[in-house]
């Protein structure tokens, strides 16, 4: 077992609760997969939940992100547009560390009406399927408002595999590159 794994026992995913049978069968896809064939959804702000059609007559629903054109430009490092960062962003499925923060990522105010659940993965399972977990220091979600010379621009960079991860560093996000093979146990806590 890895120090991540032995410091952060699970790993809680946040999705429409309709998905969860397509989860258990596929795993978890990142929005890149998921739709591939339209993408405008991948390169573009998702102001709101976007909804993709599936093989079978299934529906995904993307989660809105918050990256508007102008303000997502001044925080990326020189060469990355804003369509390049969120193409990359759109291959990772993201993860928090507690059960804590997936509620408060369920509950958000920009969420009023979807009906979603929280789905809790072992880390050590993740890992030992092959799953290639990435943690980043910062929220590279959050768009700060610090004036353009203090601000931390973002860089693939930012995302490092889990086992370079230190007791003691700060973990604002965690994802997994590609998302999760099918088939892996998880827990539906509603």
């Amino acid at each position: 077992m890895t120090e991540f794994a032995r410091r952060i026992p699970h790993l809680f995913h946040v999705t429409q609760r309709g998905a969860v049978e397509a989860i258990r069968a596929e795993g978890l896809r990142p929005a890149a997969e998921l739709a591939a064939d339209h993408p405008e959804a991948i390169t573009e702000n998702r102001r709101a939940w976007t909804p993709i059609p599936r093989p079978g007559g299934r529906t995904a629903w993307l989660r809105w992100q918050n990256m508007p054109e102008g303000p997502i430009a001044t925080r990326l490092a020189p060469g990355i547009t804003p369509a390049a960062w969120r193409g990359f962003i759109n291959t990772l499925v993201f993860f928090s560390s507690s059960e804590e923060d997936a509620r408060r990522l369920q509950s958000s105010p920009k969420d009023a009406g979807q009906d979603q659940t929280v789905l809790r993965f072992e880390t050590d399972a993740l890992l030992g399927a092959g799953v290639r977990l990435l943690t980043c220091r910062w929220n590279n979600g959050y768009l700060d408002r610090s004036a353009p010379e203090h601000r931390r621009l973002r860089t693939y960079h930012d995302y490092r595999p889990a086992e370079l991860w230190q007791r003691g560093e700060n973990l604002g996000e965690i994802a997994a590159s590609g998302g999760t093979p099918p088939g892996l146990p998880f827990a539906d806590l509603g």
